[in-house]
């Protein structure tokens, strides 16, 4: 029988206490699942597997050291080797907890128990539904779909005590044409319950965009450019493509710690418009739309709620950590990371993006300028944190619009844009929705966004095909 996450991080802490730390704070995060990758159509049907990750802080004086480890089996040895060598790390100052949270209850959405069974047979017969729809279109399929079930639990030295327990099912998949592998198109869905994966949405996504390039040849927007030479062009950006934005945005723009440093766009800009008055962003773990995906504490164990960060345009809040708060006289705010990462800030772990009311296919037939539909990001980068400069490269289905229809497909893009700029020229939003992709199976993590159409994005090449 395996043990449950609480009675891992309570014997740590006494194994902590024994070896003679004098403050000691244990996250120990556990969770089965089951996966299907699909290629070619084919489902491949691995074993369920299951990870442990457990990440500590000791403290003895003016010292503090970290660990993390995979095994509980190995905890009191590597907190006695570590104990043994607290006298070589250096001394310094940081801030220590002097009173408990009080615990948080369960989220009553953030665990289905269909979900919990694990059984294969909910996988396999989506993803084969699934593929025997594209196949009616010369389609292959391809991807993963997988579905979790998992615990966490926080406990420190003086008295705060944390649990939860979450499920998560999400397919992240892709279509080809049987005939040109250049043809393909991208879809996601998922949430804390298998049923939450949207099957008839998927193959609608998968089918069109596909459609919209078979037997078509893509074209270079920069085959008649010179080096150097850039490309500004309105763009409708769906929500994948900005989910990957915003998790970057969000953590290089509204960590506390690059925020005071100078190194965040909003550095110095709180109270002044940094984006669009049509933006919006919080950090809600209770927001309705992320299907219960929002965890209820953070990683030093502090209750989480909803957080303002960019309102009508203006840059509201920052995120912070207990330490962090407290060296820079701010309020923490529920962001805390793992005790291993603090000194990497801290970040938000909700992020949603308020959305509007007109839908891709209405911003489409209004775009009588030509105008790029993008499907999904690669690549992605920061090139500049000050100003949120990030490049990345548009593929998976990437379509040239002109007098309000869709006329051609077009070959991988990629730009290089001032994201908070470039969030001061949209046109039109959708409804914001979820997105989850299972491209990692660890906690619930989600990004609830809409699709936005920009004016002028500016692109700075294209990706060389080699046949």
């Amino acid at each position: 029988m395996k043990p449950e996450t609480k009675h891992v991080a309570k014997k740590i802490l006494e194994t902590a206490r024994k070896q003679g730390a004098e403050f000691a704070e244990v996250l120990v995060m556990q969770n089965e699942f089951s996966l299907k990758r699909i290629r070619q159509g084919q489902v491949d049907q691995p074993p369920a597997g299951e990870q442990w990750g457990i990440d500590v802080a000791l403290v003895k004086g003016n010292r503090r050291k970290t660990i993390r480890f995979d095994n509980p089996a190995f905890a009191e040895r590597i907190i006695k080797e570590t104990m043994e060598q607290m006298d070589l790390a250096a001394e310094q100052e940081f801030i220590l907890p002097s009173e408990p949270f009080l615990p948080v209850k369960q989220p009553e959405n953030l665990y289905d128990e269909k979900t919990a069974e694990l059984s294969d047979d909910y996988l396999i017969q989506i993803a084969r539904e699934v593929a025997a729809e594209l196949a009616g279109h010369n389609l292959f399929l391809s991807g993963k779909i997988t579905q979790g079930r998992g615990e966490v639990s926080y406990e420190n030295s003086i008295g705060t005590k944390q649990e939860t327990r979450f499920t998560q099912a999400a397919a992240g998949l892709y279509a080809f044409d049987r005939d040109n592998l250049y043809t393909s198109a991208y879809a996601s869905s998922g949430g804390i319950a298998i049923d939450q994966i949207e099957k008839e949405r998927i193959i609608k996504e998968l089918a069109e965009k596909c459609e919209l390039q078979q037997g078509k040849k893509k074209i270079d927007l920069f085959s008649d450019k010179n080096e150097g030479e850039e490309l500004n062009i309105d763009v409708i950006v769906e929500p994948y493509f900005l989910s990957t934005i915003f998790q970057w945005l969000g953590f290089f723009g509204f960590n506390g710690l690059l925020v005071e440093r100078g190194e965040s766009f909003i550095s110095n800009k709180l109270g002044s418009q940094v984006c669009g008055a049509n933006i919006t962003i919080t950090d809600d773990p209770a927001d309705s739309r992320n299907r219960g995906m929002g965890f209820p504490f953070d990683f030093e164990g502090r209750p989480r709620e909803k957080i303002a960060l960019i309102k009508q345009g203006i840059a509201a809040h920052a995120v912070y950590d207990s330490a962090l708060a407290a060296k820079w006289g701010k309020t923490p705010t529920g962001n805390a990371l793992p005790p291993s990462a603090r000194s990497e800030g801290a970040a938000p772990f909700d992020l949603v993006i308020e959305g509007g009311n007109t839908p891709i296919e209405e911003m489409i037939k209004n775009s009588k300028e030509p105008a790029l539909w993008i499907t999904r990001l690669h690549y992605p980068g920061m090139k500049h944190y000050q100003t949120a400069t990030m490049t990345g490269i548009a593929q998976h289905g990437v379509f040239l619009v002109e007098n309000g229809k869709v006329q051609t497909p077009v070959e991988n893009v990629r730009f290089e844009e001032n994201i908070p700029e470039a969030l001061k020229r949209v046109e039109a939003m959708s409804e914001s929705r979820l997105v989850f992709d299972p491209l990692s199976l660890s906690l619930p993590s989600g990004i609830v966004a809409p699709a936005l159409k920009i004016k002028k994005f500016r692109f700075i090449g294209s990706t060389t095909r080699t046949t």
